[in-house]
């Protein structure tokens, strides 16, 4: 029996939709990534869903995921209704790992490759030199 999965793109907020915010700088006050918005509506027309994942605040609030939704969530909204942000989800509380650190993941799409590469592109590049499915 064949299961029927949507597919999805997890986008990063900050660094990603937009820049991090810097010293003295509001993130309401935040410019959007118009390229990474495009690219959004472009998978939007391809049946992918979109659900922003960001670990915005996860310091701020040590973690305290009850805070981050009261706090920060709100403003999350707005910003992205404001700049017609297609999305069709949000989850706070992404681990942050610390000023030096990252993270490693096998489906991971940097930015400029997802605005650059089309649909088959990032399969490709999913894929990896071994050609290994996705």
């Amino acid at each position: 029996m064949k299961e029927d999965y949507a597919d999805y793109i997890y986008v990063d907020l900050d660094g990603t939709l937009c820049p991090l915010k810097g010293e003295g700088e509001r993130y309401e006050d935040l410019p959007a990534n118009e390229e990474v918005i495009r690219r959004l509506l472009v998978a939007r027309k391809q049946g992918y869903r979109i659900v922003i994942h960001t670990a915005r605040n996860m310091r701020t609030y040590q973690g305290e995921l009850s805070r981050i939704n009261i706090e920060t969530a709100p403003g999350i909204l707005e910003w992205l209704k404001k700049r017609n942000v297609p999305y069709d989800g949000l989850l706070v509380g992404k681990p942050w790992p610390g000023p030096r650190g990252f993270y490693v993941d096998d489906r991971a799409v940097r930015p400029d490759e997802f605005v650059h590469l089309d649909e088959e592109g990032i399969r490709s590049l999913l894929r990896g030199p071994e050609g290994g499915g996705i």
